[in-house]
């Protein structure tokens, strides 16, 4: 009897706990079953384990799912899984859930403003997705308890809503990435717990609020990309003692970097690039001592980098590229023990490379491009061997390149042209097995070219208008995944290696205004790729190979000014091709020329006229099938 009552009472304690997990008669189990129907599409898989059972605490083992003891739903976390369907409304019936993150899932439509029944919420997480229309203000009245906001990268549109500032513990709010129109409410300056406010790559107007500076807890702020605002970047802002990032790049700033600015000593990060910001470089910045990146590119700026600037031991990245600086470059950059990218081109500096650049073994990224240096490339720039990519073209730099670069095996991009650079280039360049491209063009470098080359990674290798001798070395052949090759106007003899059919995956070559001699490789048809071909203003002899008529990606071929001779072959790819590609070879035929000699026959005329019958047949024969 007494196993019956407790049988009995475990039924009514099942009955009872089973009641306890419905909501306006659906449990938890059913509204889970039901957002699994709206979510996943027509075309689209997943949640394959939520299924229905009749256990009260099935649904708490879904993937992705967490319960309470009651076996009430407070974690919801579906991520990463391609679903392109809805939110459903009964996700409102799920009110005790605590943590919502349904990021990157691909969903779309608009919120259900049924949410404002989540009054437990802490996290709501529907990041990178496609939800579309206004974003519903009301259903985040209810949400007091809500610490994390994240909308990022979505399709929302209308005005950021005002609600949001009646939650007294909000520490994450990111709209960034969507449509919102109208300028930033005034009442998110009542956000006190704000740590992270993003806004950024909205179509967001009207002024940078001043009122932002009052958030004294935020750390990150991220208002740049797409948004036009008007006006400059409040000095407010300089009272923001906490903040660690800061990015207003490309939002239509104008006027001056505020000084103040410099207040901020935990900021890491500035971004202030790609705006209309005039005046100097305050020297005040000295003053970020925590700061590891800085961009002030693509700006108006003028002025020399400031000496105080020497105090930013932290710094790592320092991007002044494409501003009207000038001045030269302080000694103490090559002193800044952290620094891995320097980035000056497109400015007016002068003078010379600081000597000890390099030394501190952290650079990884040099380009001081289209300036007015001058003197000698530093020695040590690969010191710590993490250099990756050298960029000095467009100046004043003269005297040899250090073999020291042609031992450092972390460059991948090494771009020196339009300089007054002279001696041999490195032979260890031409085997490193990260480099992909090389551009050593409009100097006056001299001497042969290695006759070893292993350079597996090299894609790219332009070393024209130099003055390089010899010949071109059949190692060439090694250079496998070579896609450009430009070696005109040097100074360069002998024959074209026949090896350079190997090199497959060329689409461009250019070995014009040199001194080559012999034939044009026959094998030059296994270049299927090739779209380019230059040899013009040579010494060449011989006929042009026939198999040139088979390579259909030829786009350009150039072989005038040489000695070639026998007839210009008429079919395939050659019909393509006007007279000026063959012009200024004395004994070069047309090809209809009766009276050239032809390659084995005394009637070396009749091929192509024959091959011209056939194709004036041809289109004979489509005109009248049109008809």
């Amino acid at each position: 009897m007494r196993s019956f009552y407790c049988y009995l009472l475990l039924y009514i304690s099942m009955i009872l706990l089973l009641f306890c997990t419905r909501t306006k008669g659906y449990s938890d189990l059913e509204v889970l079953l039901k957002l699994k129907s709206s979510m996943i599409g027509p075309k689209a898989s997943g949640l394959d384990d939520w299924e229905f059972s009749s256990s009260p605490s099935a649904h708490c083992h879904f993937s992705g799912v967490k319960c309470d003891e009651d076996y009430r739903v407070v974690a919801l976390n579906v991520s990463f899984a391609p679903l392109y369907g809805t939110i459903s409304p009964e996700i409102g019936l799920l009110n005790k859930l605590v943590n919502l993150t349904i990021s990157k899932v691909e969903l779309t439509g608009n919120i259900p403003t049924e949410m404002r029944n989540l009054t437990s919420l802490k996290t709501f997480n529907i990041s990178n997705n496609y939800f579309r229309g206004s974003f519903p203000g009301e259903i985040l009245t209810g949400m007091i308890q809500l610490e994390i906001l994240d909308a990022y990268n979505n399709n929302f549109t209308g005005i950021l809503p005002v609600e949001l500032a009646n939650l007294k513990h909000l520490k994450h709010l990111s709209f960034g990435g969507n449509y919102f129109t109208g300028e930033v409410p005034d009442k998110y300056s009542d956000i006190q717990s704000l740590e992270f406010l993003g806004l950024n790559a909205n179509d967001l107007t009207g002024k940078i609020p001043a009122f932002l500076g009052r958030l004294k807890n935020l750390k990150s702020l991220f208002l740049g990309y797409s948004n036009a605002f008007h006006g400059g970047i409040p000095p407010e802002f300089g009272s923001l003692t906490q903040l660690k990032f800061l990015d207003m790049a490309s939002c239509n700033l104008t006027g001056e970097v505020p000084e103040s600015l410099g207040n901020l000593k935990r900021l890491r990060t500035l971004f202030l690039q790609q705006n209309s910001l005039t005046g100097r470089i305050p020297s005040q910045l000295a003053g970020l001592t925590s700061l590891k990146d800085l961009d002030l590119s693509l700006n108006e700026l003028t002025g020399e980098i400031p000496e105080s600037f020497s105090a930013l031991q932290n710094i790592s990245m320092i991007l002044l590229f494409k501003n009207k600086l000038h001045g030269s470059i302080p000694s103490y950059v090559g002193d800044l023990p952290q620094l891995a990218v320097l980035k000056l081109w497109e400015n007016n500096f002068t003078g010379e490379l600081p000597e000890n650049l390099g030394r501190n073994g952290t650079l990884c990224n040099l380009d001081v491009s289209s300036n007015y240096l001058t003197g000698s490339i530093p020695l040590d720039l690969c010191k710590g061997g993490t250099l990756q990519e050298l960029i000095l073209m467009d100046n004043f730099f003269f005297g040899p390149l250090s073999e020291k670069l042609g031992n450092c095996k972390s460059l991948t991009k090494i771009r020196i042209k339009k300089n007054n650079l002279n001696g041999t280039i490195p032979a260890g360049i031409f085997n490193l097995p990260s480099l992909s491209f090389v551009e050593l063009d409009d100097n006056f470098f001299a001497g042969e070219l290695p006759p070893r080359m292993s350079g597996d990674s090299l894609e790219m290798l332009k070393i024209s208008n130099n003055l390089i001798s010899g010949e071109i070395p059949p190692a060439i052949a090694n250079l496998r995944s070579l896609q450009v090759l430009e070696l005109a106007r040097n100074k360069l003899s002998g024959e074209i290696p026949p090896s350079i059919s190997r090199c497959t995956s060329l689409t461009s070559i250019d070995f014009s205004q040199n001194s080559l001699s012999g034939e044009i490789p026959k094998g030059i048809n296994k270049l299927e790729h090739l779209s380019n071909l230059n040899v013009s203003r040579n010494r060449l002899t011989g006929e042009i190979p026939a198999e040139i008529e088979n390579m259909t990606s030829l786009a350009t071929l150039d072989v005038s000014d040489n000695n070639l001779i026998g007839r210009v072959p008429c079919a395939g790819q050659f019909l393509f091709f006007d007279d000026s590609s063959f012009s200024r070879n004395p004994n070069l035929c047309p090809p209809n020329d009766s009276h050239c000699p032809a390659r084995g026959s005394s009637h070396g005329h009749a091929p192509c006229f024959a091959a011209s019958k056939l194709i004036i047949t041809i289109i004979m024969l489509i005109i009248l099938e049109g008809n």
